[in-house]
C-alpha cells in the first residue's frame, strides 16, 4: 500500500485537468478563510494523494474531490472507489491518531445506490456493504469495518461552473463591511495562493511523518510541508497584501465586530446619519452585491455593461439630490429619504434589463455601494 505514495503525478497538462485542480483550491477556500479567523481550523495542506488535508485542534481531516461532468448521471459506488482508495491510505497510516476522512463529490448519488451509505446521516452498514468495499480495496473485513466506521462521503458540492460566485458570496456573508470589488479580489488572490500550494513537491510519506511527529521531523520535511501548509499566518498575509490606508481589509475580514468603518459607513457618518440609517445601509449594500453576483454567474451576455448602466442612472440621480442640499449641515437623513422615494418612483427606468428585480431596497443597495467606491456621497465630501 505504501509504495503508491511514490508514485508519479499524473499529467496534469490538459486544460480539463487545470480546471480540476482549480476546482479543487476553490473548495478549499472555506477552511482556509476559517483558519484566517481561527476557527478551530489550524493550517490546511494541498497535497497530491489527499487532495485537502485540514488540522484542526484536536484531530486531523483528509478529504478527496472527485468531479464529474453533470452529463454522465449520478454517481454510483463503483466510480468513487478510487477515492475511497486514496482515503484508505491515508486511514492506514493515520488510524492510530483522531482522524476523519472524507470523499467530496461534485454532483448528486444514484437514488437507491450502496454509496448512500456513507453519506452523514448514513444508514446501518450492511455485511453486504462491507464485503463489497472490503474487495475493492483488497482488505479483510474487520479492518474495512473500522475504516467505514469513520469514512463518510459529501455529495453535491458546488459545481465547477459556480463554485467562484459561491465562495464570493461566502466572503461578502462573513464581512458585510467588505466591496465586491474587494471581495473578489480576496477570492482570486487566496484560490491562486492554494491553486500554488497544490502543486509544489509531492510529499509522500513526509506528511505522515509530519502529522505523527510534528516538529520533530527533519528540517528537510519541514521546508517541504510549510510550502504546501496554509496558516493563519500565510493567509493572512495574502489578505494584508490588500489592506490600504487606515481602514484594513484584514481586520474586516478577520473580525467581525471590528470598529472600523468603510467609505460608505465614513460618507453617511460625515452626512449626519443615524446609526439606524448606516444599519439600514451596509444591510442593504450586501443584499445588492449578492443579486450582483447571482447575475453575472448566470452567464448572460452583457451583464456586467448592464449592471455598470444600471449604476451610472443612479449616481446621476443621486448627485443631483446631493447637489440640491449642499447648503445643509447634516443632509444624509434628507438625501436618504428622498433617494428612497426616487427609486420607488423611477425603478422601471433605472432598471430595464431587471438587473436588481426594480426592486427599491436591491437599487438602494446598488447606490450603498456606489457610495463605498467613492462615486457618490450623501451631502458631505470627505477626504
Amino acid at each position: 500500500m505504501k509504495n503508491l505514495l511514490n508514485q508519479t503525478p499524473p499529467d496534469d497538462t490538459g486544460t480539463e485537468t487545470l480546471r480540476r485542480f482549480r476546482y479543487q483550491a476553490q473548495l478549499a477556500l472555506p477552511f482556509c478563510l476559517a483558519c484566517a479567523r481561527k476557527e478551530e481550523v489550524r493550517s490546511v495542506i494541498m497535497e497530491h494523494f489527499e487532495d485537502i488535508v485540514v488540522e484542526y485542534d484536536n484531530y486531523w481531516h483528509f478529504i478527496q474531490v472527485k468531479t464529474r461532468n453533470a452529463n454522465r448521471g449520478h454517481w454510483k459506488l463503483p466510480e468513487a472507489i478510487d477515492g475511497l482508495k486514496s482515503l484508505y491510505r491515508a486511514f492506514n497510516e493515520t488510524s492510530h491518531i483522531e482522524a476523519k476522512y472524507s470523499l467530496f463529490i461534485e454532483g448528486a448519488i444514484s437514488a437507491g445506490d450502496d454509496l448512500n451509505t456513507l453519506v452523514p446521516t448514513k444508514k446501518d452498514i450492511s455485511d453486504s456493504f462491507v464485503e463489497k468495499i472490503s474487495q475493492a480495496l483488497k482488505i479483510n473485513d474487520s479492518d474495512c469495518r473500522t475504516f467505514l466506521k469513520v469514512v463518510t462521503v459529501h455529495p453535491n458540492q458546488t459545481p465547477r461552473a459556480n463554485i467562484t460566485s459561491h465562495n464570493i458570496h461566502l466572503i461578502g456573508k462573513i464581512s458585510a463591511k467588505t466591496s465586491i470589488i474587494e471581495i473578489e479580489t480576496i477570492e482570486r488572490n487566496l484560490t491562486d495562493e492554494i491553486y500554488r500550494a497544490m502543486h509544489c513537491d509531492c510529499l509522500g510519506n513526509s506528511l505522515y511523518n509530519y502529522i505523527v511527529q510534528g516538529q520533530d521531523v527533519e528540517t528537510e520535511i519541514k521546508l517541504k510541508i510549510e510550502s504546501k501548509r496554509l496558516t493563519a499566518q500565510s493567509i493572512s498575509v495574502i489578505l494584508g497584501s490588500l489592506t490600504n490606508g487606515n481602514y484594513p481589509l484584514l481586520q474586516r475580514i478577520i473580525d467581525l465586530e471590528s470598529p472600523t468603518p468603510t467609505n460608505l459607513e465614513k460618507k453617511l457618518i460625515a452626512g449626519g446619519a443615524t446609526d439606524r440609517i448606516i444599519k439600514d445601509a451596509k444591510n442593504l449594500r450586501a443584499n445588492a452585491c449578492i443579486r450582483e453576483t447571482e447575475v453575472l454567474a448566470s452567464g448572460f451576455l452583457n451583464e456586467e455593461e448592464k449592471i455598470t448602466d444600471v449604476q451610472i442612472r443612479i449616481q446621476t440621480i443621486i448627485n443631483s439630490i446631493v447637489e440640491s442640499h449642499d447648503e445643509s449641515e447634516k443632509p444624509a437623513k434628507i438625501i436618504w429619504r428622498e433617494v428612497l422615494n426616487e427609486l420607488t418612483q423611477k425603478k422601471e427606468f433605472l432598471d430595464p434589463n431587471l438587473i436588481y428585480k426594480q426592486e427599491t431596497f436591491l437599487l438602494m443597495g446598488a447606490a450603498c455601494r456606489l457610495s463605498d467606491e467613492c462615486h457618490i456621497d450623501w451631502g458631505v465630501k470627505i477626504a
